[in-house]
């Protein structure tokens, strides 16, 4: 018997009318003889509201209580959608994430999957029952409740269903796909039918908000098959699988944004690429995703780095003056952050050169230029982006009249 595996965010689930909807979706997938495991997140802007509870008693929350707490919104879910399968007759059972066997790392409040103990879920997935597991969390080697961070009921999808092999993995989501760039923001931006694990992950890794990264990768290791799917309406949505191809005639499939980036800079630095490498080490082991500059000529190192992460950042360089040795840090905020995605990025400097030209000709202007195998990227002021993401999808020939005269 197939097995799949259903994911719901909290748009999907953001109501008891829509959790009961949802239930239909699950039951009908049963009803074709699947093996089901459904995923939920936490309820609409559950998560949102708990943490606004925590500001109210205190600034500074310890990680553990933090993740103690986030991890009861999934619960709230899975709970209800389980009665809701129940009362129409379908055997189901619930599992918070230690329950479903999934075993994470210590770094609370961003953990990463180590590794998940199926057995509970295969024994019940053998007497007949789907399966309702808790998104966005796990626990520690320690028993500690972790959390995945933002976007982490993708993640717990997508593992679980490499850990059960399943056939397929179901994203179900309040938009029918992925899309050339934030529909919300460009309204020519066209939905694209298959992507490769590869150019979803780097869509992804770049701001696209559709999918999480770290989803795309647990079903690229065991080449499960993703899809990005409308909860409120039909149609094919998205698969994701597969190796990279170019998808029409332009290099750039995509183009991406991060809305609230800081740059926190640190001036007359006595070892540039050493403070670099070590700041680096220190990031990655909280799981802190970050670009870092350097101006080795002017002893300065950049950094440009997520809003919620930015105190956890400035703590961790405060802390370590002393050892990295530099004289000052100044802070920005208010900026953005705009890609161009594709392959071989740094092979085709005209793409570079045409961005910032693109930009420059619509007066966005640009605080820095950076460039990888998979992107091209400005930071650029908050209040630009809407411009700067119109003006850079049409260039780069993405605009749905555009896409659609280079087919015929």
């Amino acid at each position: 018997m197939s097995t799949i595996v259903q994911k719901f965010g909290g748009t999907s689930v953001g109501s008891t009318e829509r959790i009961k909807r949802m239930a239909d979706r699950v039951i009908q997938e049963k009803e074709k003889g699947h093996d089901v495991v459904v995923v939920v997140s936490a309820m609409g802007k559950t998560t949102d509201a708990l943490v606004k509870l925590v500001s109210d008693i205190t600034s500074e929350p310890s990680k553990r209580e933090m993740d103690m707490l986030l991890s009861t919104g999934e619960q709230v879910t899975i709970s209800l959608l389980t009665m809701a399968l129940q009362q129409q007759g379908l055997e189901a059972i619930s599992f918070t994430g230690w329950q479903a066997g999934i075993q994470t790392d210590s770094v609370l409040g961003n953990a990463h999957i180590q590794s998940i103990d199926t057995k509970r879920i295969r024994n019940e997935l053998n007497h007949g029952k789907v399966v309702v597991v808790a998104g966005f969390q796990g626990v520690t080697e320690d028993g500690d409740i972790s959390t995945l961070g933002r976007g982490g009921s993708d993640i717990t999808a997508a593992a679980l269903a490499s850990a059960l092999k399943a056939d397929r993995c179901d994203i179900y989501t309040d938009v029918d796909g992925v899309y050339t760039s934030d529909p919300r923001f460009v309204p020519k931006a066209s939905k694209i039918t298959s992507l490769s694990y590869e150019d979803m992950q780097n869509l992804a890794s770049m701001g696209a908000g559709v999918l999480h990264p770290r989803a795309v990768k647990h079903a690229k290791k065991f080449g499960i098959p993703l899809y990005i799917k409308s909860s409120f309406e039909k149609g094919r949505g998205t698969k994701i699988h597969g190796k990279a191809k170019q998808i029409g005639s332009s290099p750039v499939i995509g183009v991406t944004f991060e809305k609230d980036i800081n740059r926190v800079e640190m001036f007359d630095c006595e070892d540039v690429e050493g403070f670099r490498k070590a700041l680096m080490c220190e990031l990655a082991s909280r799981h802190i995703q970050a670009d870092v500059y350097t101006q080795g000529c002017r002893n300065i190192l950049s950094l440009l780095i997520k809003e919620q992460d930015l105190q956890e950042v400035l703590f961790i360089l405060e802390n370590k003056k002393d050892r990295w040795k530099y004289s000052r840090i100044e802070q920005r905020s208010s900026l953005s952050k705009v890609s161009a995605i594709g392959q071989n990025m740094k092979a085709q400097p005209e793409i570079k050169i045409g961005m910032c030209k693109m930009l420059l000709e619509n007066a966005v202007r640009v605080k820095l230029v950076g460039e990888s195998s998979i992107s091209v990227t400005a930071v650029i002021e908050k209040t630009h982006i809407q411009t700067a993401l119109e003006c850079l999808h049409s260039g780069f020939g993405l605009d749905y009249e555009d896409k659609m005269k280079a087919s015929v």
